[in-house]
């Protein structure tokens, strides 16, 4: 039997949004390829995109002879769900995640 105090603190700790750097922000869309996610943010223009259905997937760049690293660059292609096609986002300029139930704030 739970104490209510314990229960109440964990209950806030759970509902709580979690902070990540833009370098985790890469290792959890790498690590989770072909898993949906939603994305915040804006784009090369300043236009806001707000909960954007998104996967990622292995791409081009990770195929020996390809000349250019996506990745390196601060870059990823990711599908968007919603219009059907890939899409480029740039990493430092995605603010929020959610991913398997859990949002997090890119800082």
């Amino acid at each position: 039997m739970y104490n209510k105090s314990v229960l109440s603190k964990i209950l806030k700790f759970a509902e709580e949004e979690k902070t990540i750097s833009v370098r985790r922000l890469r290792t959890l869309t790498l690590t989770n390829k072909n898993t949906p996610m939603k994305i915040w943010g804006t784009t090369l223009d300043g236009e806001r995109y707000n909960g954007r259905e998104v996967f990622t997937f292995t791409g081009p760049s990770r195929s020996p002879g390809v000349g250019y690293n996506y990745n390196a660059k601060g870059y990823m292609i990711f599908f968007d769900m919603n219009k059907g096609e890939y899409r480029t986002f740039v990493y430092n300029r995605i603010d929020k995640l959610e991913l398997n139930g859990i949002t997090f704030n890119v800082n």
